[in-house]
């Protein structure tokens, strides 16, 4: 593959270069969870989508997990490289990777030992404890080969190795979906096939992406070498993201248990399915940081802020076009999306069209929230990064969630989630106003 000139490239030709990879990764990603809670609806039912929606806070820990090592280190590795630190970036690399693998290998190990208490803490009842717990115990066992493959592929995309990462994210995918058929409709494995199905696509996705480093095909390979300080200042940069994807389990945990006080087992199953649809939706929004953060880090390393600040300025026209599409699409045609899902005599369609309607009234705010975020967190300005991160994902969820069960029910805990992102809002706007003065931009 052709190296991308990160310095000299057009800046809208740079970003391309990465967001439309990144892009197809994400949506084909993102189909293939859509179609494994398509399968679990058709094939388990309600009970079984409401049990995927108690793991999500799981999902979300692993993912915080990779984001605070994984962007963290990644974000690093460009500067670095931006410098023309090789080296220094290879100790970051391995540092993170021989870390962040063995960690999660023995953390997987210890929740497995804890599941019982784990879906108690995950608010479930007696009818969805033996579906969260037989679908928890297969990805608890393979999160090492989840959080592995992610971290991977972020590394090898700031490894000017884009498509290679689309590759990966697609022929995982692709396998998990075939195995979800088989092992769902035709062998009748139930949660657990669902999960299979899952850790298997991971792991073909995980030998793909490991050829780019094994083959030595772009500046980081794999040596031996490992720094404590290179994991400390890793985690330190990449507390921003992980913090907010920590932030967002808990908030999903605690608007399941919110809606289990409310007698509403059906509202479970709901956030289960909006949290399907929103991967496509938010992972659409998250391929543009994706494509941010290689070009802004790399030429923030290299003093070029002229050009950090214009990738700046076409993430967010990016995210703020692609957050009106999605809310016109889902509220245009959301009665229909919603029915692949659900079996024929489902009693809660109505219900979901009132709830995604609402909740996803927050996309139209989120797109400059997460590039905001972003962007800091690749310029290395941690404090703004963290603020703007968890202010949409944690501070006002906090007051809004409770008031608004409180006040209007089960339609008041979805409301929170657009208030709160509003509010996120005008804290992320001042927050980069802020932070964009201590940059000296030549104009």
């Amino acid at each position: 593959m052709k190296q991308l000139d990160l310095k000299n490239t057009s800046i809208i030709k740079l970003f391309l270069s990465y967001f439309i990879p990144s892009f197809i990764s994400m949506f084909v990603l993102s189909t293939d969870v859509i179609i494994d809670g398509i399968f679990i609806g058709k094939g388990i039912g309600e009970t079984g989508l409401s049990a995927v929606g108690l793991v999500v806070p799981v999902f979300t820990f692993f993912t915080g997990f990779e984001l605070l090592f994984g962007i963290g280190g990644a974000a690093l590795v460009s500067i670095a490289l931006g410098n023309y630190k090789t080296f220094k970036a290879k100790v970051i690399f391995n540092s993170v990777i021989y870390f962040t693998t063995t960690f999660s290998i023995l953390l997987g190990i210890l929740l497995f030992i804890l599941r019982e208490k784990v879906v108690i803490v995950l608010g479930t009842n007696e009818v969805l404890k033996p579906y969260t717990l037989e679908y928890l115990n297969v990805i608890l066992l393979g999160n090492a080969i989840i959080i592995t493959q992610s971290i991977l592929c972020t590394f090898a995309r700031n490894d000017k190795a884009p498509n290679l990462t689309m590759i990966s994210f697609i022929s995982g995918s692709v396998i998990n979906i075939i195995l979800n058929y088989i092992f769902i409709f035709i062998f009748k494995w139930g949660m657990f096939g669902a999960a299979l199905s899952t850790i298997i696509g991971h792991f073909i996705g995980l030998i793909i992406i490991l050829k780019h480093f094994l083959c030595k095909n772009g500046e980081l390979y794999f040596i031996k070498a490992f720094s404590l300080e290179a994991i400390k200042k890793s985690a330190i940069n990449g507390i921003a993201p992980s913090m907010s994807e920590f932030a967002f389990g808990f908030i999903i945990m605690l608007m399941n248990i919110f809606l289990i006080k409310l007698g509403s087992q059906s509202g479970v199953a709901i956030l289960s399915i909006m949290m399907y649809i929103g991967v496509i939706c938010f992972t659409s929004i998250l391929a543009i940081s994706h494509g941010l953060q290689p070009i802004v880090s790399y030429n923030f390393g290299s003093k070029n802020l002229n050009r950090v600040l214009k990738t700046l300025k076409i993430s967010l026209i990016f995210a703020t076009i692609i957050g009106i599409i999605i809310y016109i699409v889902l509220y245009l045609g959301i009665s229909h999306i919603a029915r692949i899902f659900l079996k024929e005599d489902t009693k809660i369609l109505p219900d979901l069209i009132t709830a995604v309607k609402i909740y996803y009234l927050g996309y139209l705010f989120l797109g400059a929230n997460i590039i905001i975020s972003a962007f800091l967190q690749a310029i290395s300005k941690v404090r703004g990064s963290i603020i703007t991160s968890l202010s949409h994902n944690l501070f006002f969820m906090l007051i809004f969630l409770p008031l608004g069960a409180k006040l209007f029910g089960v339609n008041g805990i979805w409301l929170a989630y657009p208030l709160s992102l509003f509010c996120a809002f005008i804290v992320s706007v001042i927050v980069i106003r802020f932070e964009l003065k201590g940059l000296k931009i030549e104009r």
